[in-house]
């Protein structure tokens, strides 16, 4: 009986072994298998994270402002493109539009409207109009000015479009922000892609260029000298691009740089050619000389790409 009970003690003691030995296998296993899946998990972020970033980057966003007739005030019109490089569609975009006055000592308020030039309604991208006041802030704060009344889908490879217009009550440089948000395809999180712009003057302001004195029109033909008013140089590149400048034309003394806006003129007129840094030497003048524009005048001599000369 005692050898009985000795094999039945060494039985019990194997399996009780076996048993830890099963138990151990599993615990490893168990704890091998959440690593793995922890591993694969942080695998899956680090890919989707990578895709989003794949997909950002694809996105180009551009805005491009040219002058328009404005119902009120002046305007211009910002032509906006969203262009997808990538493979994979954006779902649900949502377009945004932040401004605000560049100059942020403004001494009065300036109203501010956003429409639609074109309704359309295949296009997907439909702002409406908004109006308001324009911001005194930064283009990084606050909520956005206007905003896509819809969502849209935006293809792979695809280039969506729209056309608003922005009218305001005064004369104002202008910041902006654009910002176009769609779902991730891998998380499904919002992701946003944003630009910045500038809208200037000579973006609000009816541009041209005459050679002649003569060529101007009633009742602009007499332009006088600003009072007071210190000359400046500015780069014929720039004044070529901006006043829509004929190539066959040549730049010479006495041609004018010719701004309008509701009935008010405003010129720049070349009094020195300045050979060696490819510039003209202006005077101001215009329809009323004794008109105050000290601080449009700093404003397009900056525009125009070259520092004022007392």
């Amino acid at each position: 009986r005692s050898e009985q009970a000795s094999d039945a003690s060494s039985i019990v003691q194997g399996l009780s072994d076996t048993a830890q030995t099963i138990g151990g296998s599993l615990q490893a296993m168990q704890q091998a298998l959440v690593g793995n899946m922890q591993q694969a998990a942080q695998m899956t972020l680090s890919m989707n994270k990578m895709m989003e970033e794949l997909v950002k980057r694809s996105v180009q966003v551009s805005v491009f402002a040219q002058r328009s007739e404005a119902s009120r005030g002046v305007g211009t019109h910002l032509r906006l493109a969203i262009h997808n490089r990538s493979p994979i569609p954006l779902l649900q975009t949502r377009v945004k539009l932040w401004f605000c006055a560049r100059q942020q000592d403004q001494d009065s308020s300036v109203q501010l409207c956003v429409r639609d030039v074109v309704k359309d309604t295949t296009g997907g991208l439909v702002f409406g109009q908004t109006d308001g006041e324009l911001s005194a802030g930064l283009v990084d704060e606050g909520a956005p000015f206007a905003q896509t009344e819809q969502t849209a889908e935006v293809g792979n490879g695809a280039t969506v479009e729209a056309e608003v217009a922005v009218e305001v009550d005064a004369l104002v440089q202008m910041n902006g922000r654009i910002a176009v948000e769609f779902l991730s395809p891998g998380t499904g999180q919002l992701l946003t892609v944003s630009h910045r712009f500038g809208i200037h003057l000579l973006q609000l302001l009816d541009c041209s260029f005459v050679c002649k004195k003569s060529a101007l029109s009633a009742p602009h033909t007499e332009l006088q000298a600003i009072t007071g008013d210190s000359h400046i140089s500015i780069d014929i590149a720039q004044a070529r691009a901006a006043f829509a400048v004929p190539p066959a034309d040549g730049i010479e003394t006495d041609c004018m740089f010719v701004m309008r806006s509701k009935g008010n003129t405003l010129a720049l007129r070349v009094i020195r050619i300045l050979e060696d840094t490819n510039g003209v030497l202006c005077e101001f003048v215009a329809s009323d000389s004794e008109s105050d524009l000290t601080a449009m005048r700093l404003q397009l001599s900056e525009e125009l790409g070259k520092s004022n000369n007392a």
